[in-house]
């Protein structure tokens, strides 16, 4: 085909752009770098309908690829410069600003050109300005000496459990400490990485070490990512080498779009085998598990880390379906369903954060996929369950990978519910806070009775049925059985992330509310088939 055709579509796609129909500009671009490859121009408007779609990522690659093809092109500079800034990755965005302003005439601007010069100072200002903002970190650090952390409390329970035989098996202690014993072996493993001198190695040193050190840190994760915590100075720094070190040694995808490593994949599969492909592609998506979770929780950035379990997750995908019929042990562990089950779990709970960077109706991270996805969750875990298991497991298996997911699936519908009614009518609101209540109580039963989750959500109903008119007996109903969960999750979660963000206080508000109308009631002053007075 001609390079007019390639034009063509450019021109098709601009105009689909300022009609605000990003999928099918993206769409038209793509058709258009297929036929010329080396045209910046398309890669810049390509980024421009990916930063639209909220798909920074992606916007980065291509914004890249634009002033790696025109490194003098303004514009590309600019994009990648934007799509920085919605990544709050605020020091390369402000190279990016730089580089923009330097690819523009010194003298005698042009009315656009001084226009663009106005725009990329303020961007440049404001990324310098934004980079010296304390973060205001998720992630807490405990001390390992402290004694009482999960971990090491559910540790000192399992051989009791242990003697209790199945009837044990559903407790959360279980699934934290065997959650900590993968996190904890990653850890040690980085801890052990060693710089050897080297003459000819990149910076003169040679690393060795463990090369699982990031499978351990992750699958911990995949069990629980509540056992993700920092409890040495230079841990990051040590992550940031063991990643590193992994991802050279098993020639990972370490800034590739998820587009170019399936093409990638695919090829050095045909000529390099499992046994090359396997690894590259574990150390590329565990690396962006990682990333997320240290975007949102140490960073503060939920609506980055986001980016990152998305790539995941369609990477994930992907390679379940193009590769159905290879075995589990060639393609690998993070190809297995269980896997994937507790990435999509971890890419709910992001997402609902994501969402209260951005809330309301016209969000960028809509309730109305949160619903759908979780809805989706909840129907592969229900086959799941339907299918015996052929492996042996230990205790704590199924709940990691199947009952917490169900109820990280319930709590995002009760979340989509209890937003949908801030934005309806009195009657409307009052359906979508009852449905909210039904979908935390559903996701409260979910969870082991000794786990934290579970009276956490039953305080969530009990905020949701104070909306919903329900009667003061149904809600003291719940309190009945908040207040009996209250004492077994303090024996294993007295001390938690979720409890230093204030999980207590909360309850116990719930708990002297429910006191106070049954005091009423006793008084005479209201009865139990009365509504639950509304939130004022």
């Amino acid at each position: 085909m001609s390079e007019s055709t390639a034009v063509q579509l450019k021109d098709e796609g601009n105009e689909l752009f300022r009609r605000q129909d990003y999928v099918g500009a993206l769409a038209k671009y793509t058709e258009a770098i297929a036929l010329d490859d080396k045209n910046a121009v398309l890669y810049a408007n390509r980024a421009a309908c990916n930063h639209a779609l909220n798909k920074y990522l992606d916007a980065v690659d291509d914004a890249k690829k634009a002033t790696e093809i025109d490194p003098g092109y303004a514009k590309g500079w600019s994009r990648l410069a934007t799509s920085r800034d919605a990544l709050t990755d605020w020091e390369r965005s402000a190279e990016a600003w730089q580089k923009a302003l330097d690819a523009l005439p010194k003298t005698n601007l042009t009315p656009a050109e001084q226009r663009q010069k106005d725009q990329y100072s303020a961007g440049l200002d404001a990324a310098r300005t934004r980079g010296k903002a304390p973060r205001d970190p998720r992630l807490l650090r405990f001390k390992a000496g402290d004694g009482n952390l999960p971990w090491q409390i559910a540790k000192g329970m399992l051989p009791e459990l242990r003697q209790g035989g199945p009837e044990k098996y559903s407790s959360s202690a279980w699934v934290i400490s065997y959650a900590y014993d993968d996190f904890a072996k990653g850890v040690q493993s980085m801890n052990e990485l060693k710089a050897v001198p080297h003459p000819q190695a990149p910076g003169g040193f040679a690393y060795h070490g463990n090369l699982m050190a990031l499978a351990h840190v992750t699958n911990g994760l995949m069990r629980d990512e509540r056992v993700f915590h920092i409890d040495q100075p230079d841990w990051m720094s040590k992550y940031n080498k063991q990643v590193t070190f992994e991802a050279t040694a098993r020639r990972a995808w370490h800034s590739d779009g998820p587009e170019n490593i399936k093409e990638l994949a695919q090829k050095r599969l045909k000529e390099k085998g499992w046994n090359d492909v396997r690894p590259a592609l574990s150390v590329t998506v565990r690396a962006w598990i990682m990333r997320s979770m240290l975007e949102s929780h140490l960073r503060g950035g939920p609506e980055v880390g986001i980016q990152f379990l998305k790539r995941a997750v369609d990477l994930l995908e992907w390679g379940r379906n193009i590769w159905k019929n290879v075995s589990n042990e060639d393609r690998g562990t993070i190809f297995q369903d269980t896997f994937l089950r507790s990435v999509r779990g971890m890419h709910l709970k992001m997402f609902m954060d994501a969402y209260n960077t951005d809330p309301g109706l016209n969000s960028k991270f809509p309730l109305e996929h949160l619903k759908e996805e979780a809805e989706d969750l909840l129907k592969e875990i229900d086959i799941a369950l339907k299918i015996p298991r052929k492996e042996e497991a230990d205790p704590g298996f199924v709940s990691s990978f199947c009952i917490y997911p169900a109820g990280i699936a319930y709590s995002m519908i009760g979340f989509y519910h209890a937003q949908t009614a801030r934005y309806s009518n009195d009657a409307l609101a009052c359906i979508s806070f009852f449905n909210a209540a039904q979908a935390y109580m559903q996701a409260a039963q979910t969870y082991p009775e000794d786990d934290e989750y579970r009276p956490l959500y039953l305080s969530c109903a009990m905020d949701c049925m104070r909306n919903a008119g329900v009667s003061i007996r149904d809600f003291n109903e719940v309190a009945i059985k908040l207040r009996a969960a209250v004492p077994k999750m303090m024996k294993i979660w007295s001390v938690s992330a979720l409890q230093q963000g204030g999980r207590d206080d909360k309850i116990q508000a719930n708990l002297r509310s429910a006191d106070d109308l049954m005091k009423l009631v006793a008084e005479g002053k209201l009865t139990l088939e009365d509504p639950v007075p509304f939130d004022p």
